[in-house]
């Protein structure tokens, strides 16, 4: 009955017309989500076990998204007959049988058709590309694509995407300021998702650019209508 229960709830988290909708249904099958910026249709969502999934401020999701949460193909390693090395398993069998916490950070954005397998935490700002298969942590700032998707780039800013490669696994992080807007029909202040110091801001060409708040409201801003939080 429980399983009935979580499809119906998750037919309509994917395909309810509304963001607001599908959200909300979510929600209420225990996903903790923050301040979503974009959340969109098709997106299946492991909602068997609550509170495994955990979605912060500002990220954005394209459609056709899966996230697993739990795998019970891991969690039976240990009770297969055959002599497997432990070091082997010991990356993916938990005391939780299986129940893997997937965390995506603040400001993080998900192409269309990406995978997310159970136990992986996506790092602030970072993007992970169209059809990539997420299957380890993601670091903070990076552009990660592939199957099984690995970093390949490095934010200098969200406006201006490093062309240095990464080389040796060395992780360099981005110090410049978020910009935000306020919504111009409910006056709710959200991330714009761009990144970058004052002497770029002045050089950037903002115009008729499109976003949606939280409440799904649409508007276009202005260069005039960005600021760096206090």
């Amino acid at each position: 009955m429980l399983g009935i229960l979580a499809g119906i709830i998750r037919f309509f988290g994917m395909h309810l017309p509304l963001q607001s909708m599908r959200i909300a249904m979510y929600r209420k099958a225990g996903i903790r989500m923050g301040r979503v910026s974009e959340f969109g249709g098709n997106i299946w969502l492991s909602i068997n076990y609550k509170n495994l999934i955990n979605i912060e401020d500002d990220v954005i999701m394209a459609g056709y998204i899966t996230i697993l949460s739990h795998s019970f193909l891991l969690s039976r390693l240990r009770s297969i007959s055959w002599k497997i090395d432990a070091a082997h398993i010991k990356d993916y069998y938990t005391e939780k049988d299986g129940f893997f916490p997937v965390v995506i950070k603040k400001g993080a954005r998900i192409g269309m058709h990406a995978v997310i397998l159970p136990g992986v935490t996506i790092g602030e700002n970072s993007v992970i590309g169209a059809c990539a298969v997420v299957t380890n942590d993601i670091p903070p700032n990076c552009v990660a694509i592939g199957v099984p998707a690995k970093p390949v780039r490095y934010f200098n800013s969200v406006t201006a995407i490093s062309d240095k490669r990464v080389a040796g696994g060395r992780k360099t992080r981005s110090n410049h300021q978020m910009l935000y807007v306020k919504c111009k029909t409910c006056d709710v202040e959200f991330c714009s998702m761009i990144r970058c110091d004052k002497k770029i801001f002045k050089t950037l060409d903002l115009r008729d650019n499109c976003y949606r708040c939280p409440n799904g409201h649409k508007n276009r801003y202005d260069k005039r209508d960005y600021y760096y939080k206090a």
